[in-house]
Order: structure tokens, then C-alpha cells, then sequence
């Protein structure tokens, strides 16, 4: 028995670029094959064929082709009983033979009934139930080889869409992941780079900054040389313009204690010794006293100079260890009271001649 369902195909509004939907309606004395593997319950047919559409190279022929081959082989409907019950389809196998060998024979729904609905439901402008049912007929008449063929040769097509989708996606994914990976590498260049210039910068930086430090301290250093230099300058020349001026002061005083030892030269009288006149007899005699106190006076000077030259050799002697320090204490104790008392007489005599020149 050969089954000519009635099939709704009404192109949605995105065909040719979308699959269209096709619906499986059943007249009143069939019934949708349950757990049928390509038609459900609501009669929607499911196909690999609609399922990899491509609007470049799929089309309604091959369509009904493919529902022809599949549905001629594992037929979505049977006939309700005229009882009203409800009977089993027949076997796959029952089915599949009757296909290849029986002449068509329609249930109760005619081409013709089923042409009208589908005019009802699409644009085609012919009845869909009479071309499905001629190409159900048609496809009737090929071998079973030629169809195995054909769905095999589909399912390649489809299984390599599919290899290729996949292979596409990994391609897509690896590009992905070498995208990131490369922006990953990137990023931790640039890290580095900024790691490394900062870590020279700061480098750079302590090493200037040490650097300015040592020139601002030489500079300093400097500056206080040049100062002191500028001072000690100054003070040299302080120091020279006074020199000139003692050399000055000694020139004048050499001058007038020549012109004094020539006076006295001139004013000494002859006698004791100097019988020709060209020899003074020391220097004890180029002092002379002119009266007592003047006499006592030089005594008392020479006295206290020669107390002063004996306590320097008594500290020399000390210094060396050729004297003790008891020996030392008691010379210099007793030169020191000598040198007192003529310190004293001179301050006395000085006054007495002040008196007497006031």
C-alpha cells in the first residue's frame, strides 16, 4: 500500500534565503505516525535537508525529492480503520517493499481535495498534493540503490558542510586565541619595556642627582677657597703696606741713631786709651753717663737683662737634666728677688727725676 500524504509548504517570508516550513496535514481518514523520525505530532516535517539550507544551493525540487525518497521508504501517516478504530501501520519493511513494487493507491482524500488546501496555504499556483503525489510516482520507479545513493551522496554533502563550518570555527577560534596570545606577549613586553625604562630612569635619576650633589659641594668647597683666598690676598697686602711702613720707621730710626752715634763721636773727649782718636774702646763706653742717677740707672738696667739671660740658661739646663729641680727653684727664687729689687730702684730713681724735673 502506497500512502500519498497531503503536504502544506507555504515559503515564509525570508525564502529563499531561509528554509522553508513544510507541514504534513492528514485528511480525515489518516493519522501522523507516531515517533515517526522526521514528521512530529504536529505534523512539521524535520530534515537534514531544511536543517543545512543554503539559498545558493538548495531548492523545492530537491526538496520534494528528498521527502519523496525518505517518506517513499518510512511512510509519516497511515489509514484509520472504517470502524473508527485505530489500527498500527504497517511494518518498515511492508512499506518499503509496496513502495518499490505497488501502483499508488490514495486514501480516502483525493490529489485533487488536497490541491485545494494548498492553494489555500501557499503561492504556488498549482495543487501541492498533485505534484507531490507525480514526484511520489515518479520517485516510486527508481531502484533502492539510486535512492541509498542519493541520501548517501546528501549526507556527504552535508557532513562536509558541516567539517567545514567546524573547520572554520576552530580556524576562527585559533586566529582568536593567536590574537590573544599576541596581545598577551605584547602587553608583557610593554610591562617589561616600562619595568626596564623606569628602573633606568631611576638610575639615571639617583646617578644625576648624586653628580649634582658633588658639583654643588665643590662649588661650595670652591667658593670658600675663593673667599679665603680673596681674604688672605687682602690681608697680605694689609700686611705688605704695613712692612713698608716699619721699613719706613727702621730707615728713620737707623738715620738718626746714626746721626746720633756721629754726635756723640764728635762730643767725646780724648783720653784712656785713645790716643789717636780712631778707636772708641768697646761698645761699655758708647754709653756714658751724665750724672748719678743716669749711672745708677744703667747699672740697674744691665743688672736686670743679665738677671733675665740666667734664668734662660737655668731653664735650659733644667730642660736637658743637667740640673734639679730643687737646685733650679732656689737659683731662680733668689735671681727673681735680686731682679725685683733693682726693678724697684729703677721705678724709684724714675720717679725721684720726675720730681725733679717737675
Amino acid at each position: 500500500v502506497t500512502y500519498t500524504p497531503p503536504v502544506a509548504l507555504p515559503p515564509p517570508p525570508p525564502y529563499p534565503s531561509g528554509s522553508p516550513t513544510v507541514f504534513i496535514r492528514p485528511v480525515a481518514s489518516m493519522a501522523i505516525k507516531e515517533n515517526h523520525k522526521h514528521v512530529g505530532l504536529d505534523g512539521r516535517v524535520y530534515l537534514p535537508y531544511l536543517h543545512e539550507w543554503r539559498a545558493n544551493t538548495h531548492d523545492l525540487t530537491e526538496l520534494i525529492v528528498w521527502m519523496s525518497s525518505l517518506f517513499g521508504a518510512e511512510p509519516p501517516c497511515y489509514a484509520r480503520p472504517a470502524g473508527g478504530r485505530t489500527s498500527r501501520p504497517p511494518p518498515y519493511a511492508q512499506a518499503s517493499v509496496a513502495t518499490a513494487s505497488a501502483t499508488p493507491v490514495t486514501s480516502s482524500a483525493s490529489p485533487a481535495s488536497f490541491g485545494s488546501s494548498a492553494v489555500a496555504a501557499s503561492s504556488f499556483g498549482s495543487s501541492a498534493a498533485s505534484s507531490f503525489g507525480s514526484s511520489t510516482t515518479a520517485a516510486s520507479q527508481r531502484s533502492q540503490a539510486d535512492v541509498a545513493r542519493e541520501v548517501a551522496e546528501a549526507n556527504l554533502a552535508a557532513e562536509a558542510a558541516r567539517r567545514a563550518d567546524a573547520e572554520e570555527a576552530r580556524a576562527a577560534a585559533e586566529e582568536a586565541r593567536a590574537k590573544a596570545e599576541e596581545g598577551r606577549r605584547l602587553a608583557s613586553l610593554r610591562v617589561q619595556a616600562a619595568s626596564k625604562v623606569r628602573s633606568e630612569l631611576t638610575s639615571l635619576y639617583a646617578a644625576m642627582r648624586e653628580e649634582l650633589r658633588t658639583d654643588l659641594r665643590d662649588q661650595k668647597l670652591l667658593e670658600a677657597g675663593r673667599r679665603e683666598i680673596e681674604d688672605l690676598i687682602e690681608d697680605a697686602g694689609r700686611r705688605k703696606a704695613e712692612l713698608a711702613r716699619a721699613n719706613e720707621d727702621m730707615d728713620g730710626a737707623i738715620e738718626e741713631l746714626s746721626t746720633w752715634l756721629e754726635g756723640v763721636r764728635e762730643d767725646r773727649t780724648p783720653g784712656d786709651g785713645d790716643t789717636d782718636g780712631g778707636d772708641d774702646g768697646g761698645a761699655d763706653r758708647l754709653a756714658l753717663p751724665s750724672d748719678v742717677h743716669s749711672a745708677q740707672m744703667l747699672a740697674l738696667s744691665a743688672e736686670s737683662a743679665a738677671i733675665d739671660d740666667c734664668v734662660y740658661h737655668l731653664d735650659r739646663a733644667l730642660a736637658r737634666g743637667g740640673l734639679t729641680l730643687d737646685a733650679y727653684l732656689k737659683e731662680v727664687r733668689r735671681l727673681g728677688k735680686r731682679q725685683f729689687m733693682a726693678k724697684a730702684h729703677l721705678i724709684k730713681i724714675g720717679q725721684v727725676r720726675a720730681a725733679a724735673a717737675s
